[in-house]
């Protein structure tokens, strides 16, 4: 089966990249979104990074995008290197983002971060040797209210301290949801 790509009032013109035999149903919905093929990198980026085993995009996912929103590779590796959410290099299943200004500095992130790298046996931007895990630091994540905070995955988690830390570790651990973590 091959993506059918086209603009309104255009002919359409096959792709036969992997990416698009493997996940033509939901190109095709995210394309739909987008009058411009360009606009739509963003969501194609996140679609092949959830995809990947590792959660990073590759250079052959890379071109196979840029094809797809009528791109050259290097702009669609522009939007990887720009944007902190997408991954080059492998990452665990779950990646925490610890935030490092100074709101949540004072209110202890950095102990925090010591001890999330104390307690997940790495360091930052590695990978648990169970491949479940990695620490990113960015620089706000936007709640200076609620700090300490962690992004994991897309669920915020704040006023951390060490117990809350376990829980969610524990959680993802037991693949349990930490939805209704604080």
């Amino acid at each position: 089966m091959t993506l059918q790509i086209h603009r309104k009032g255009e002919a359409a013109r096959p792709s036969s990249a992997p990416l698009a035999q493997r996940k033509a149903i939901e190109i095709e919905k995210i394309m739909k979104k987008y009058p411009i093929r360009r606009s739509a990198v963003m969501d194609l980026l996140f679609l092949v990074q959830e995809e990947h085993p590792e959660g990073r995009i590759t250079p052959e996912a890379t071109e196979e995008i840029g094809e797809i929103c009528e791109m050259t590779p290097a702009e669609v590796a522009q939007m990887i290197t720009f944007y902190t959410m997408y991954h080059r290099e492998p990452v665990g299943t779950h990646v925490f983002w610890v935030c490092g200004t100074l709101p949540c500095a004072l209110s202890g992130a950095d102990g925090l971060f010591e001890y999330l790298k104390e307690k997940l046996g790495v360091g930052l931007d590695e990978v648990t040797e169970d491949g479940l895990f990695t620490i990113k630091r960015m620089e706000c994540l936007g709640a200076c209210s609620e700090a300490p905070l962690v992004l994991a995955g897309k669920k915020m988690v704040t006023k951390l301290t060490r117990a809350k830390v376990d829980e969610m570790i524990d959680r993802l651990r037991g693949k349990k949801s930490i939805e209704d973590m604080t």
